[in-house]
């Protein structure tokens, strides 16, 4: 099975058959899986801040999300999952927009299928990548797409996607099948073994420096913890987009 990573956005490529994983590792990705795990009732995306209180006022849902790593005047959350985790979602819906990973989820709907990957679901979102790959004929290939930072190359989502696409070749190696790996994809697995530790890598990164910058240290070690979710999210295409947890 052919495993490719897309370390900026315009790379990725919808084509029959691929399973695409949208990493936003700081923070959209992980701030996505944390409100699923929560018990969010219903999380739609929204494109931009006007639309976001548009389905607000229409929906009465809460309001997450960022501009430039701001929150907006009058949402409810800025996209931080550490301070969505203390506040709990349970029986909640929410409404989230931001610079980046949700332009680039909402970019990339009409795909196959398109997961949301970090590093707290890991293995579950590379497993997953697989069965729906595998579901789609011998053709089935995944490709796990960087976000970036306003269409450039970030080190966060690179070394989050290199944590999945060696998540995805343990998968496949327990299978008749193997990962055929692009040169991308083994770029993004050594640049994750280039650091010591997966908190070192986010602290060094471009997000983790604005996190600091912005007074959320909190968030880096919460987006630097591996495998504590089994939750994988799916987007689901439509007006508004939606973002559900896939049931096996």
């Amino acid at each position: 099975m052919k495993i490719d990573v897309a370390l900026v956005p315009q790379a990725a490529r919808v084509a029959p058959g691929r399973v695409l994983i949208v990493i936003d590792q700081i923070r959209a990705s992980t701030t996505i899986t944390t409100v699923l795990d929560l018990g969010c009732a219903d999380l739609l995306l929204a494109g931009d801040i006007r639309t976001a209180r548009r389905l607000g006022r229409q929906t009465g849902y809460l309001l997450a999300g960022e501009r430039l790593a701001r929150k907006p005047p009058g949402f409810d959350f800025d996209n931080s999952p550490s301070e969505l985790a203390r506040a709990g979602l349970g029986g909640r819906g929410l409404i989230l927009s931001t610079t980046n990973g949700t332009a680039v989820l909402r970019r990339l709907r009409a795909a196959d299928a398109v997961l949301v990957g970090c590093l707290r679901n890991a293995r579950a979102v590379a497993s997953a990548a697989v069965g729906l790959a595998g579901s789609m004929g011998p053709h089935g290939s995944v490709q796990v797409v960087c976000a970036g930072r306003l269409g450039r190359f970030v080190l966060e989502d690179a070394v989050a996607a290199g944590v999945i696409v060696s998540r995805i070749a343990e998968v496949l190696g327990e299978s008749s099948d193997g990962a055929e790996l692009t040169d991308a994809s083994e770029a993004a697995i050594r640049l994750r073994a280039s650091f010591p530790d997966l908190l070192t890598a986010m602290a060094e990164s471009d997000g983790g420096a604005t996190l600091r910058e912005i007074g959320q240290p909190d968030d880096i070690a919460f987006c630097a913890e591996e495998d504590a979710s089994r939750t994988v999210p799916r987007l689901v295409a439509g007006e508004p987009i939606r973002i559900v947890a896939l049931t096996p």
